[in-house]
């Protein structure tokens, strides 16, 4: 054979050999199980690179995940395929920041090229109480027959005079009262106390066989947001039961968490959205939120050594 022809068999063997590295595959992949979860609701974020036998790859580094805690990483786990081996990873994650969250495009290198995976969309929020009942329409403005405006200002004149004087005979009778009435001092109570104690209160008042499920709901959220304030845990008076949860998220475990945050859920649906609410609903509530406080006192005890 010609110097030629040699040349011409060593070209075709590179080309093919060439042609063999190519057909072997190397992706990379990442995919969730779920792309609807509820607040505190976990989900598996699966990693995945294929790439040819012998060849150099620098594993995925993710150590914190924007928006996203990450509850749990699993090992590493390299599997035989088609196209030479297969690396895969698995981490528990969740969410407490409601809204819709992406998962940003991570990077692995095999043999120095970068591969990128695709960014994946997670929607975190709360499930609704309701999908298939009405909401309560408004009612229609009701007009006022016009008054003449001389006996406005004689009624609002005549309310005023009686509102002083009932303030001022009101001030009187209670400074009669305190000047009658020892003071006896006793120990004070504690944040956990005052909460156990408005909790069994409110209880035994029975609102909610009387048809009262928003004031009982509401001063069930007050107990909950008082206790939180009087601990230092929350510091804003107006904080929103979604804040409630992000606060509480570091003195409860997480099973405990998200409890909480469907008990806080069920909360706004009966304030915002009239929802009423079941006895079984009503009774896990208020077990729920003395569960919860009971639980935050003995971690932080735990945490000062009280």
């Amino acid at each position: 054979m010609s110097k030629r022809g040699v040349n011409i068999v060593l070209a075709l063997c590179f080309v093919m050999n060439f042609g063999l590295l190519q057909a072997q595959d190397i992706r990379a992949k990442a995919s969730v199980t779920k792309d609807h979860i509820l607040v505190g609701e976990p989900v598996i974020l699966q990693l995945e690179a294929e790439y040819p036998t012998g060849t150099s790859i620098n594993w995925f580094s993710l150590d914190s995940l924007a928006h996203f805690e990450i509850l749990d990483t699993g090992k590493l786990d390299t599997l035989a395929s088609v196209g030479g081996n297969l690396l895969r990873q698995t981490f528990t994650i969740t969410s407490y920041d409601s809204g819709s969250r992406v998962i940003p495009r991570m990077s692995v290198t095999v043999n120095n090229k970068k591969l990128l995976t695709d960014s994946l969309k997670i929607e975190v929020g709360y499930s609704s109480a309701e999908p298939a009942k009405d909401y309560h329409d408004l009612k229609d403005i009701i007009e006022v027959p016009a008054v003449e405006p001389l006996y406005i200002n004689y009624i609002i004149a005549f309310i005023t005079v009686l509102a002083i004087t009932a303030l001022v005979l009101l001030l009187r009778k209670k400074k009669q009262l305190l000047a009658e009435e020892p003071k006896i001092k006793g120990p004070k109570k504690s944040p956990f106390e005052v909460a156990m104690a408005s909790l069994e209160t409110l209880k035994k008042a029975r609102l909610p066989e009387n048809g009262q499920f928003k004031t009982y709901i509401i001063q069930l959220n007050e107990i909950l947001r008082q206790y939180l304030k009087e601990e230092k845990i929350v510091i804003a008076p107006d904080a929103s039961n979604n804040q409630l949860v992000l606060a509480a998220k570091n003195v409860l475990e997480n099973d405990d968490l998200i409890e909480l945050a469907q008990i806080l859920r069920l909360a706004d649906a009966v304030k915002f959205a009239r929802y009423q609410p079941t006895g079984p609903e009503n009774e896990q509530a208020i077990n729920g939120i003395g569960t919860a406080i009971e639980n935050i006192n003995r971690q932080i005890h735990k945490i000062t050594g009280n």
